[in-house]
C-alpha cells in the first residue's frame, strides 16, 4: 500500500513538473534582437553598450549560429574599442570584435555582416598598431569589402570602409586620393544621413586641396536633421565644426 501511494505521488510529481516545464516560454530571439539594437542605438547611455552585449549573448544561449547575433556583438566591441583610453585597450577590444566577426561567417559564410566586421576589425587593429604592423591587413580589407559588395553593390559602410582606406595607405601600397572620393561619394549616395561619410569625404577632399569641396561636404552633414547612427552624428559634429573653424581661420 505504501508503494502504491509512492508511485502515486511520485506520479504527480513528474506530472506537474512536466506541465512546469512545458509553461516556460523558450526565449524569444527577434525580441532579444531587437532589444539588443534599441540598447545599441543608445550605446551612448550608461550601461546600455554592455546590456546590448548581454542581450546578443543570451540570442547565442538559444541559437550558438546566429549570425545576427554574432556579427552585431563584433559591432558592439568595436565601439567599445573606440570608446577605450589607452591603445591596448582598443587592440583588446577590435580582437574581441574579430573574434565575433569570424564566427559570424562561420555561421553564415555567404553572410554579409561577418565579413563587414572583419574588414572593420582588420582596419581598426591596423590603426591601433601603427602603419608598419598594418600593412599586411591592407589586401585582408579589400577582400573582405569586396566580398560585401559582390553581395551588395550599394552597401554604404564597405565603400566608406575601402575610401578611408585608399586615403589612408601609402600610394606605393595601392593608395589614391582619387579612387577615396570615389569611394566616399557612393558611401554618400547609398546613404545620404550618415554624418561620418560627409566628414571621411571631406578630409580626403581636404587631402586632395580641395577646400571648397571639403567646406560643402563638412556643412551638409551639419545639415543633416535625422543622421542614420545618432550617437555616431554627435562626435561627427563636433569634428566638423572644428574643420570647419580650421578652414575659415585666416
Amino acid at each position: 500500500m505504501k508503494k502504491m501511494i509512492f508511485l502515486a505521488l511520485l506520479l504527480l510529481f513528474c506530472s506537474r513538473g512536466s506541465a512546469l516545464a512545458e509553461a516556460v516560454p523558450e526565449p524569444d530571439v527577434p525580441a532579444l534582437l531587437a532589444e539588443g539594437d534599441r540598447m545599441y542605438e543608445t550605446r551612448d547611455e550608461l550601461g546600455h553598450a554592455d546590456k546590448a552585449i548581454e542581450l546578443y549573448k543570451k540570442v547565442l544561449e538559444v541559437d550558438p549560429k546566429n549570425e545576427t547575433a554574432l556579427w552585431k556583438l563584433s559591432r558592439s566591441f568595436k565601439w567599445r574599442g573606440d570608446s577605450a583610453s589607452s591603445s591596448e585597450e582598443k587592440l583588446a577590444h577590435y580582437k574581441e570584435g574579430e573574434r565575433w566577426a569570424r564566427r559570424a561567417i562561420e555561421a553564415d559564410p555567404q553572410g554579409i555582416g561577418g565579413h563587414l566586421m572583419l574588414g572593420i576589425a582588420y582596419g581598426r587593429i591596423g590603426e591601433t598598431q601603427g602603419v608598419m604592423k598594418s600593412l599586411s591587413l591592407i589586401s585582408p580589407i579589400k577582400q573582405e569589402m569586396n566580398a560585401v559588395l559582390a553581395k551588395d553593390p550599394s552597401n554604404d559602410v564597405a565603400h566608406h570602409v575601402l575610401g578611408v582606406l585608399y586615403r589612408k595607405v601609402p600610394g606605393l601600397m595601392g593608395g589614391s586620393i582619387r579612387k577615396s572620393i570615389e569611394e566616399l561619394r557612393e558611401a554618400v549616395r547609398s546613404n545620404p544621413d550618415s554624418t561620418v561619410h560627409y566628414l571621411e569625404m571631406a578630409k580626403s577632399y581636404l587631402e586632395k586641396g580641395k577646400d571648397d569641396d571639403a567646406r560643402a561636404s563638412l556643412e551638409k552633414l551639419l545639415a543633416i536633421d535625422h543622421p542614420s547612427d545618432r550617437v555616431q552624428s554627435k562626435k561627427d559634429r563636433a569634428e566638423a565644426q572644428k574643420l570647419l573653424a580650421d578652414l575659415q581661420s585666416p
